[in-house]
């Protein structure tokens, strides 16, 4: 049976140099593993944050970004004296969003603000020079809470040594990049409201506001799930929205800018973007280009229960004209939580046996085992049989002896990707 899965991680990071009460010890860091400009910053700094924040604090990082960074450092004025923006929780306040801004006067820090974002989830954060000043701006995205679609995007300017607010407006998705190559940043931004109207849309930044440069419809029954940005196969910057529609199936619509102006790849009715099942965009073999979720029905399971359906999952880079390239094809089991994955020259001839405890894939062409697996309790298990993967209780096994088409080498599982 296929499975809803969805997986939400909130990353709420420590600091140890300023919390007594923190417990979540797994997710701690110290200052020393932030990184400032140098030692002598590092102290400063900690020494007004540990006068300045209550016991219970915590300093928050972007859930989506590998780096996890609280304290960020940079001259935004370019006037020589740098600006320390600091992001953290008091846990003690309705645990909402804090921006803490300190500017460097002479050998010390002086806080100049401390905000309270009303919000208690981050989502966003970057000091980026939006209208090619040479001054930063401050972008901040935060929302009421991590599985919240709507958010509300603030950006801030700096005027006489303190932050100014420009903009202030709702978003579900943003991405800042140049997009139509005119070697300024842009901003691409996800927002409507669903059953009504549902637009990406692509914003230069003027004058502290901010100028529509081109508008796409996306559908508007859409319930977005999934957002990321990322690149087609021929380079081109796009956005991936993955939404559920009707009872559990989905859409993926990709935008992406071309000719002047926002376009949407491909066509709502592609096998690929509209699918039975939840099956989110990503780069699943790392090589910058998004991929596009499918699936497809095996041979043999035409007429049966959609639930009772073994899909065949593929995964497909698309280019700006549609057209599109499966990468990876994989069987998988999300109840047992393994998938296999299938070689190309297989792609489009196998499907699904389903054993007691296990499963067998089978050529379209001859009815041959392509590939078999078992799964069986730890104590239960004979070790004359060839070990595929285990987990805490079960063994996943094959009791094949002969080399089949598909090799054992296939066979991953689920928690191994993530």
């Amino acid at each position: 049976m296929i499975n809803k899965c969805k997986t939400l991680i909130i990353l709420v990071i420590c600091a140890s140099f300023v919390l007594s009460g923190c417990t979540n010890s797994a997710n701690t860091i110290g200052l020393n593993q932030v990184q400032i400009q140098s030692n002598k910053k590092q102290e400063d700094i900690s020494k007004i944050l540990k006068e300045f924040l209550q016991p219970g604090a915590e300093f928050i990082t972007l859930k989506k970004e590998d780096h996890k960074e609280s304290i960020f450092v940079e001259d935004i004025d370019q006037d020589g004296k740098q600006e320390a923006f600091v992001l953290y929780r008091d846990t003690k306040e309705n645990k909402q969003v804090h921006l803490l801004v300190l500017k460097e006067e002479g050998e010390k820090w002086k806080i100049l603000s401390d905000t309270a974002t009303g919000f208690n989830t981050l989502d966003y954060f970057k000091l980026k020079d939006l209208e090619g000043n040479n001054n930063k701006e401050l972008i901040l995205g935060v929302s009421a809470g991590d599985s919240e679609v709507k958010k509300e995007l603030f950006i801030y300017e700096w005027h006489k040594s303190n932050l100014v607010k420009t903009v202030n407006r709702s978003y579900e998705g943003i991405d800042i990049a140049d997009y139509n190559g005119d070697k300024k940043p842009d901003l691409l931004i996800v927002d409507g409201e669903r059953n009504k109207l549902q637009t990406a849309q692509l914003f230069s930044y003027e004058k502290g506001q901010l100028k529509v440069l081109s508008s796409v419809e996306l559908n508007p029954d859409s319930f977005h799930e999934n957002i990321v940005f990322g690149k087609l196969a021929d380079g081109k910057k796009a956005l991936y929205i993955d939404g559920g529609l009707g009872a559990h199936s989905m859409l993926t619509e990709i935008v992406a800018y071309n000719n002047g102006k926002l376009i949407k790849v491909g066509k709502e009715d592609d096998g690929t973007l509209f699918k039975a099942y939840p099956l989110y965009s990503r780069d699943i073999n790392n090589d910058g280009v998004v991929e596009v979720g499918g699936m497809y029905i095996t041979k043999g399971f035409e007429d049966a229960a959609m639930a009772e359906i073994p899909f065949i999952y593929t995964y497909s880079d698309y280019r700006i004209d549609g057209s599109k390239q499966i990468i990876e094809e994989r069987y998988t089991d999300n109840c047992k939580k393994f998938y296999i994955t299938i070689p190309p020259k297989l792609y489009g001839k196998v499907t699904v046996k389903k054993l007691d405890n296990g499963v067998s894939l089978i050529s379209n062409l001859d009815e041959k085992t392509l590939f078999k697996v078992k799964w069986i309790n730890k104590e239960s298990y004979v070790a004359s049989n060839t070990k595929l993967k285990e987990t805490k209780d079960t063994v996943f096994y094959t009791d094949t002896k002969e080399d089949l088409s598909i090799p054992n080498d296939n066979f991953h599982l689920l928690q191994d990707e993530f």
